[in-house]
C-alpha cells in the first residue's frame, strides 16, 4: 500500500534529515575542538612543569657551586642564606627574631628570580658561569667565551 503524504513532505524529511546531520557534525567538532583544547593545556601545564623542575635543578647547582665558590675564598657566610643549599632552612628562624633589613627576603622572591640574582653574582663575584661550568680568568675572558647570563644563552 502506497504511503500517502502531501505534496513536499519528502523535502520536509530531507531537509529535517539534514538539519539533523548538521547538528550532529556541529557538536561532534565542538567536542573535538574541545579535546584539542584540553590536550594543549595539558602539554602547556606539562612543560611549564619541566621548565619549573629544570629552574629548581639550576638554582641548586648554583647554590653548591656558589658556596664551594664562596668557601674557596675564605667567605663564611653568604651574602644571603639562600645562596647557599640547606642554610635557608636553618636561618628562617634567626630571621623571624631579628628586624629585617635585607633588600628582600628569600620567600618574596621566585625561583627564576633567585637563579637569576645567584648567576649574577658568581659571574661579578667568581667569573663563574653554571652552564658552561667554567671559572674564567677575569670579566674579559667571561664575555668573550661565555654565550650569556641565560640557560637559553647557551643552547
Amino acid at each position: 500500500m502506497p504511503r500517502k503524504s502531501g505534496i513536499g513532505h519528502e523535502a520536509l524529511l530531507k531537509r529535517k534529515a539534514e538539519e539533523k546531520l548538521d547538528s550532529y557534525r556541529r557538536k561532534i567538532h565542538m567536542k573535538t575542538q574541545a579535546e584539542e583544547k584540553a590536550a594543549e593545556q595539558f602539554r602547556l601545564r606539562l612543560k611549564h612543569k619541566q621548565d619549573e623542575v629544570k629552574l629548581e635543578g639550576d638554582l641548586r647547582r648554583s647554590q653548591r657551586a656558589c658556596q664551594q665558590l664562596d668557601t674557596q675564598k675564605n667567605i663564611q657566610v653568604p651574602r644571603e642564606a639562600w645562596y647557599w643549599l640547606g642554610l635557608e632552612e636553618e636561618t628562617e628562624e634567626e630571621e623571624e627574631k631579628e628586624e629585617d633589613e635585607d633588600e628582600y627576603k628569600s620567600e618574596d622572591l621566585s625561583v627564576l628570580e633567585k637563579l637569576q640574582i645567584l648567576t649574577s653574582y658568581l659571574r661579578e663575584e667568581h667569573l663563574y658561569c653554571i652552564w658552561c661550568g667554567t671559572a674564567y680568568e677575569d670579566k674579559e675572558d667571561l664575555s668573550s667565551n661565555c654565550p650569556g647570563p641565560t640557560s637559553a644563552d647557551h643552547d
